[in-house]
């Protein structure tokens, strides 16, 4: 006898259930961001900065207008609808795909959390709060000049480790699930 091509009630619970442990992370990497941002914003002076390891790290208050990095290629409305559209695609990206590798799925939720967070800010301010300002050593080749890090938040920081993840999860375990879910979970019994 062949199983329904339509998922069971059980199937649905627990794939439900899923996106919403996913739906907790980006909720929890935007409680983060927005909680950092506010202490900056409430305790600083824009402009600010104060050492935390010396040099090495401190705590800049700056308002970037532009994109990642600081690169400017539009304006902030631009930047609106762009970050809107891509965290629409990127839910239902998960929502299309949910469970078939789960460090895919975490990373996408840190993105959307992340993403969700900039966005925020932008529609409030018009500009990103930034704050993390890190020394790296300098960097003079091919036309970059750096002395130090692009100043960033906590959202740039899960965006970044969320794409640097899917990128290894792409290269290194697209054929198989790096970190399976237990069968019981997938099939109706």
């Amino acid at each position: 006898m062949e199983k329904s091509l339509q998922p069971s009630s059980r199937e649905t619970i627990n794939r439900t259930r899923y996106f919403f442990y996913l739906a907790g992370c980006s909720v929890l990497v935007l409680a983060i961001d927005l909680f950092t941002k506010y202490l900056i914003q409430s305790r600083f002076e824009l402009g600010e900065s104060v050492s935390v390891f010396g040099d090495s790290v401190r705590l800049t208050y700056i308002l970037n207008r532009g994109g990642a990095f600081s690169v400017s290629i539009g304006s902030n409305a631009f930047y609106i609808v762009t970050s809107i559209v891509v965290v629409v695609l990127v839910i239902y990206a998960v929502w299309r795909r949910l469970r078939e590798n789960m460090l895919i799925d975490f990373a996408l939720a840190a993105v959307i959390g992340g993403a969700v967070g900039n966005l925020i800010d932008r529609i409030r301010f018009g500009a990103v709060i930034d704050f993390i300002d890190v020394d790296i050593p300098n960097i003079d080749s091919l036309g970059i000049q750096m002395q130090r890090w692009p100043v960033f938040n906590v959202a740039d920081a899960a965006v970044t480790v969320g794409m640097m993840l899917i990128i290894i999860a792409v290269l290194f375990f697209h054929k198989g699930r790096m970190f399976p879910l237990p069968t019981d979970t997938l099939t109706d019994n």
